[in-house]
C-alpha cells in the first residue's frame, strides 16, 4: 500500500504507528474505525452551560479520535443556548458535528454521561461528567457527582478528559477510565472537588485576543473561546495569525477544520466560523517573527490586542513572544511522540523568566524509524526501489508529529482559563503542567513576577 504524503498522513492513527501497534496507515485507521465512544444526555442539557459546552466538545473532539463514530441519546431534545451550539436543538448539534443519534447504548462500547438521563446508560467504562463552577471533574458512579452548574470551559475540560479517559482505555492502558480524576480552571493547585476550586460567578470575558498559531492548538483556543457566553459578540476582537493551508492530516487534531476545507488558509477558516458567532476577527497571513508588535490606536475599535495565546509547535518563535510588546502571553505546548502527546505544559508571561529564556533549544531531535517504518523500507526496496530515496520519504514520515484533538482541548482550557481567572482578580500560575496518563497530579506553580496588566474585558450573558 502507500503510505501518503506527510501532509497526508492522519496524526492520530499515526500514534498507533510510532507505538508499533500498527503497521501501516491503513492498519492504523482500521484500529481507530473499530472504536466507538458513546454519550448519555439528561434534561439538564436544556439550561447548563457547561453541559452543553461538553456535547459540542465530545463530538466535535471524540469523533476525531473515535473513527467508529460518537454515537449520542438524548432525553430531551431542547434549543440550545450558549456559545457554538445556540439557536440549535441538541439533535441538531451532535449531527452538525459528526455524531450520531441513536435509541439505545452498547454495554461492549465507553460511555460519557451528561446529566442524569432517564434512558439506562451503561457502557465499559461508564464516565460521568461533573461540574461545579469552574471545576470540572469525571467520576466512575453517578451519586458521586458534584451535582451543581459549571461554566463553559468546564464543560470543555471535563469532555476531553472523558474522551482521554476512554481512549487510553481503548488503546490497552489500564488505569485510564477506572479512576474519578478533575481539575479546576480557577484552583489547579487544590483538590478539584475542594469549595475554593470552585471559583466566582464568569462576569468578565475577553475583549481582544491575539492567536498566535492556528494548527492543533490554536483552533482549540478558537474552539475554547467560542463556547463563552458573550452577552455582545461583537465586543469581542480576536486576531488570527497563521500561514498554513489546510490539508488533509489536521482534520484528525484541529477542531475546526473539516475535509470541505482542504486547500483553505486556516485563517479564513477560522475566520468564518468565529465570525459566524457574532465576534469580529482581523486576519494576518504570515510567520510570527520579530517584527510583529500590536499597535494601538486612538480609536479602539482599531486596537490591536495585547494579550496573545501562543500555539506554536517549536521552540523558535516562542522565544520572540517576549520581544513582540504584548501585555500578557499565555503559550501551550503539547507533547509530540507517541507517549508524550498527552503531556502539555502551559507558560504565562510576564513570569520569573522571559520567554527567550524559558524555551531554550533542546538537543536535534533522532527520527530513529520503527519497526513498521522499516518494513516499508524493506518492502519498496524488494520492489526495485532505491533504498536511500525509500529511507528518506520514510523518515519525512517519521518526522509528523503526532496527536489527539483531544489533548489540544484540554490545553485551551488551561490557556483560556488562565486570561478568565485575570479578569476575575484570582491567583496567576507561572507555569502549569499535566499529564494525562496521571491527570490528578497536576503541577502549578504560583507567578512570582506577574504583571499588573489587566485584558480588555466584556460582559458576560448572565446565566438564565
Amino acid at each position: 500500500m502507500s503510505w501518503g504524503t506527510p501532509d497526508e498522513i492522519d496524526r492520530t492513527a499515526k500514534i498507533l504507528i510510532d507505538a508499533n501497534r500498527a503497521t501501516d496507515p491503513a492498519d492504523a485507521r482500521r484500529v481507530l474505525e473499530g472504536l466507538i465512544l458513546q454519550v448519555a444526555v439528561g434534561p439538564e442539557i436544556a439550561t447548563d452551560p457547561a453541559a452543553q459546552a461538553a456535547l459540542a466538545t465530545v463530538v466535535n473532539a471524540g469523533r476525531r479520535a473515535f473513527k467508529g463514530g460518537v454515537h449520542v441519546t438524548l432525553t430531551v431534545d431542547p434549543i440550545l443556548t450558549t456559545g457554538w451550539v445556540e439557536g440549535r436543538n441538541a439533535s441538531a448539534v451532535v449531527t452538525d458535528y459528526g455524531g450520531t443519534i441513536v435509541d439505545t447504548l452498547s454495554d461492549t462500547h465507553p460511555t460519557l454521561v451528561i446529566g442524569t438521563p432517564t434512558i439506562d446508560a451503561v457502557g465499559a467504562p461508564l464516565l460521568h461528567l461533573t461540574w461545579n463552577g469552574w471545576s470540572p471533574g469525571l467520576v466512575q458512579h453517578g451519586d458521586d457527582r458534584i451535582g451543581a452548574s459549571g461554566i463553559a470551559p468546564a464543560g470543555v475540560l471535563a469532555a476531553g478528559l472523558g474522551i482521554s479517559e476512554c481512549f487510553q482505555q481503548e488503546l490497552g492502558a489500564v488505569v485510564p477510565g477506572r479512576r474519578d480524576i478533575g481539575l479546576s480552571l480557577w484552583r489547579p493547585d487544590l483538590d478539584w472537588r475542594s469549595a475554593d476550586a470552585a471559583g466566582p460567578a464568569l462576569e468578565y470575558l475577553p475583549a481582544a485576543v491575539w492567536l498566535l498559531g492556528l494548527g492543533h492548538l490554536g483552533q482549540a483556543y478558537a474552539w475554547t473561546l467560542g463556547t463563552l457566553p458573550y452577552a455582545v459578540p461583537a465586543e469581542c476582537h480576536i486576531a488570527l495569525m497563521d500561514f498554513d493551508l489546510v490539508v488533509a492530516g489536521n482534520t484528525a487534531t484541529q477542531l475546526l477544520v473539516t475535509d470541505s476545507d482542504l486547500g483553505r488558509r486556516k485563517t479564513r477558516v477560522v475566520a468564518d466560523v468565529l465570525e459566524g458567532l457574532g465576534i469580529r476577527t482581523r486576519v494576518v497571513e504570515r510567520a510570527f517573527d520579530e517584527h510583529l508588535h500590536p499597535v494601538p490606536h486612538a480609536d479602539s475599535r482599531r486596537d490591536e490586542p495585547l494579550v496573545a495565546l501562543a500555539g506554536f509547535d517549536d521552540p523558535g518563535p516562542r522565544r520572540l513572544l517576549g520581544g513582540a510588546g504584548f501585555e500578557r502571553i499565555v503559550d501551550a505546548g503539547v507533547g509530540a511522540g507517541p507517549v508524550e502527546y498527552l503531556d502539555m505544559v502551559l507558560h504565562t508571561f510576564p513570569g520569573p523568566d522571559d520567554p527567550s529564556a524559558a524555551f531554550p533549544d533542546g538537543p536535534p531531535r533522532q527520527h530513529a524509524l520503527g519497526d513498521a517504518y522499516e518494513a516499508e523500507i524493506a518492502r519498496q526496496t524488494a520492489g526495485g526501489a532505491n533504498e536511500a530515496a525509500a529511507r528518506c520519504g520514510m523518515l519525512d514520515l517519521a518526522g509528523v508529529t503526532v496527536g489527539a484533538a483531544f489533548v489540544g482541548t484540554i490545553a485551551s482550557t488551561l490557556a483560556v482559563g488562565d486570561v478568565l481567572r485575570v479578569l476575575h482578580e484570582g491567583a496567576e500560575y507561572s507555569v502549569i503542567a499535566l499529564d494525562l496518563r496521571n491527570p490528578g497530579a497536576p503541577k502549578a506553580v504560583l507567578n512570582t513576577a506577574a504583571g499588573d496588566y489587566i485584558p480588555t474585558a466584556t460582559a458576560a450573558r448572565p446565566p438564565a
